[in-house]
C-alpha cells in the first residue's frame, strides 16, 4: 500500500526537519512543491496549470537539469515561484559517502549561484537523510521534507487513487510533492488541474516556500 500521508510520529523523530508548516501558514496557505526538474514541456505544464489560478509553488532542481535547461530555471524564478538545492545528480544518501553526497549537494549550490537564482534550501532525493546529514542539519541550511506526498511517479497508482487519497488530506500548512519529471506525467497532467481547482475551491492559498 502506498503512503500519501504522512505518519503523525515521523516528525518528532526528526524535529531539525521541516515536515509542514503548520506554525507558519497565515491566510489559510498550502505548499506545493515540484521535485526533479526543470524539464521541458513538463515544468512549463506546471508554469501554466499554476498561473490559471494565480498560484505560487516551489521547485526543488536538479542542478544538472538546471545547467541543461537554465532558461526555464530563471523562468522559474522570475514568475515569483522558488527554488530549492536537489543535490546535482539526485544522489542516493544511502548509497555515497556523507563527504560525496554533501560534496554533489554543493555542486548545486554552485549552479544556483552561477545562474544568479537564490535557493530556499534542500530537500533531499527520495527523501533520505542519514544521521550525518540531520547532524548537520544547521550548517546546510533548511531541509524541506513533506507532509503529503502525491506519488505521481508510481505507474501502478491510479489518478483516481492518488486524488482520492490526497485531496481529503490537504490543510493549512501542507507541504504536498509532485514530480515535473517525464516519469511522473502521465499522471501529473491529469491530477495537477485537479489538486488546483480544489484548493481555489476550499479556499488555501497556494504560495511558495
Amino acid at each position: 500500500m502506498f503512503i500519501h500521508r504522512l505518519p503523525s510520529f515521523v516528525p518528532s523523530i526528526f524535529p531539525s526537519l521541516i515536515w509542514d508548516k503548520k506554525a507558519d501558514a497565515k491566510e489559510n496557505q498550502v505548499y506545493f512543491t515540484f521535485d526533479d526538474g526543470p524539464s521541458p514541456e513538463i515544468t512549463n505544464f506546471v508554469l501554466d496549470e499554476l498561473d490559471k489560478f494565480q498560484a505560487k509553488a516551489t521547485f526543488f532542481c536538479i542542478g544538472k537539469n538546471m545547467l541543461q535547461y537554465p532558461e526555464i530555471a530563471q523562468s522559474i524564478h522570475v514568475t515569483g515561484h522558488s527554488l530549492g538545492n536537489h543535490t546535482m545528480n539526485h544522489v542516493n544518501a544511502w548509497k555515497v559517502s556523507h563527504e560525496d553526497y554533501i560534496a554533489n549537494k554543493m555542486a548545486c549550490d554552485l549552479v544556483f549561484s552561477e545562474l544568479n537564482i537564490p535557493s530556499i534550501g534542500f530537500r533531499p532525493p527520495y527523501g533520505r537523510v542519514n544521521p550525518a546529514l540531520i547532524k548537520k542539519s544547521s550548517e546546510i541550511g533548511p531541509i524541506y521534507m513533506w507532509s503529503l506526498l502525491t506519488g505521481d511517479y508510481n505507474s501502478d497508482l491510479s489518478h483516481s487513487s492518488i486524488i482520492d487519497h490526497c485531496l481529503k488530506n490537504i490543510q493549512a500548512g501542507s507541504i504536498v510533492v509532485f514530480h515535473d519529471s517525464q516519469k511522473a506525467f502521465p499522471h501529473l497532467k491529469v491530477i495537477l488541474p485537479q489538486f488546483l481547482a480544489y484548493c481555489h475551491d476550499k479556499g488555501f492559498q497556494l504560495s511558495a516556500l
